[in-house]
């Protein structure tokens, strides 16, 4: 798992949420009244080309097939989700992508009950973001760059008013390849950030701000004051309570290429360079970042060569710029093409759903709450446990060997990271084949995991119990 250059954190066996193949691209978010993460990606269809929806009810752990979009002719990609509130309360699943036929989105309410497909502009759009409002009688927001343009262009949605509109120009011809990335704060305060090369001799990051819902735009103005040019992939998030900060993420161009940031205190209207997340890499790139709903910390995901590894930072809003150390993440090598989507999952952790190429373009989601049950055992002399059944219905038998003997602890944990059971407290085995049975007949259904550690050592393993 990951490369040699990095702090290497297990965030236990990475979830599989789509064993197909991912045509270009995946987001999350999630329903903070009830905790469901819904995931979305494009496939890689020459006809029925389709954008898919998994959902998950218990944190990341375990996904179900939730809704797929299909297309007769043409592709499907750029997909993103958010997840927003009319006025009485009611949350709707939004689905954002690129057709032929332009760029759409259809809303669903969680139990499918009522659907709705709206056109945002009937132009194909080479790139495009949403974000939605947090609370209720939410707006959903888009920004995109029509084909053929670098143009950067915008539009609102009131969930109880009438589809998509307002429709404007934000800023004309870039003069590079923009990514535009639209977030919402509080209040009404919406802003898109883009690269352009217009007012400048080298590529720079501008914003484009409302403080209205996106009935009216201020002027575009100029952020960078870092000393570098900018390269790719800009991506902004702003925390949602009273004072908004607000951040923007970004690969710029030093001795070699590295992911940093710039953050505001005042929901935008001014912007601190604040540094590179770790510096260290040689290509840092394909980043994202996404406040939480409840408390507005910013998790952020990016991916550094050589090993396409997915590295994962956080900070609180309370402490915007007191970023942890970039940590690698991922068990199987992403993609290097689209970035991973950044977001938080039911149980209040930071959460990253990436591609992985190696085996067939997977989708795949971790968290950062496992870290606190789990180790690695790499150059050990133990053999990877496993427990058999597994699903299990109240017992099963977990089974591990030593190349040697040696004290021993074995403990079971639920989804939430609390120890609920010890099987064996620093006891004695011999090397060799061992078996070590788990009644979970008291517990109720669900995800567990089965830490293992010997020799100053440990090895974690996912558990189903059944009913």
């Amino acid at each position: 798992e990951g490369s040699f250059a990095w702090p290497l954190v297990d965030w236990f066996d990475d979830i599989e949420v789509y064993g197909g193949a991912v045509g270009g691209g995946q987001d999350f978010d999630i329903d903070e009244d009830t905790g469901d993460i819904y995931a979305i990606c494009d496939t890689d269809h020459a006809t029925q080309d389709s954008i898919i929806v998994f959902r998950s009810q218990d944190g990341g752990a375990t996904w179900a097939f939730w809704r797929a979009t299909y297309s007769a002719s043409g592709e499907m990609n750029n997909p993103k989700i958010r997840v927003a509130k009319d006025g009485s309360g009611q949350p709707w699943v939004y689905m954002m992508y690129v057709s032929n036929s332009g760029l759409r989105t259809r809303r669903m309410t969680p139990d499918q009950s009522s659907s709705f497909y709206e056109t945002i502009t009937a132009d194909v759009a080479d790139f495009a973001d949403m974000d939605a409002d947090v609370g209720s009688g939410a707006y959903v927001y888009a920004t995109w760059v029509p084909n053929g343009t670098v143009n950067v262009w915008a539009a609102r949605n009131a969930i109880d008013g009438s589809g998509w509109v307002s429709g404007q120009s934000l800023f004309t011809n870039t003069e590079v390849t923009s990514t535009p990335a639209i977030a919402a704060g509080a209040g009404g305060t919406v802003a898109v950030a883009f690269i352009d090369d217009r007012m400048s001799t080298v590529p720079q990051i501008r914003i484009k701000r409302s403080t209205n819902y996106a009935s009216t735009w201020l002027g575009s103005a100029n952020v960078s004051n870092s000393g570098a040019s900018m390269l790719e992939n800009c991506d902004i998030a702003f925390s949602h309570g009273s004072t908004q900060i607000g951040w923007i993420a970004l690969t710029f161009c030093f001795a070699d290429d590295n992911f940093g940031y710039y953050h505001s205190g005042d929901s935008g209207a001014n912007w601190t360079y604040g540094a590179v997340f770790a510096g260290t890499g040689t290509d840092e790139n394909l980043g994202n970042i996404r406040a939480r709903k409840s408390t507005g910390d910013l998790t952020v995901a990016y991916n550094s060569d050589p090993g396409d590894d997915v590295m994962f930072s956080w900070a609180t809003a309370s402490s915007p710029t007191s970023f942890t150390t970039p940590v690698v993440i991922n068990e199987f090598v992403a993609t290097g093409y689209w970035p991973s989507a950044a977001g938080w999952n039911g149980s209040g952790y930071s959460a990253v759903l990436y591609t992985n190429w190696d085996t067939n373009y997977r989708l795949m989601f971790d968290w950062w709450g496992n870290t606190g049950i789990e180790g690695t055992s790499a150059g050990t002399g133990m053999d990877m446990i496993r427990n058999a059944p597994n699903p299990f219905n109240a017992t099963t038998n977990i089974n591990f060997s030593l190349a040697q003997s040696s004290p021993v602890t074995i403990s079971i944990y639920n989804i939430a990271g609390q120890l609920v059971s010890t099987l064996a407290d620093n006891q004695s085995f011999d090397a060799g084949s061992h078996s070590v049975q788990w009644n979970g007949q008291s517990f109720s259904p669900g995800v567990y995991f089965c830490r293992l550690s010997a020799d100053g050592v440990s090895q974690t393993h996912r558990m189903l119990m059944v009913r």
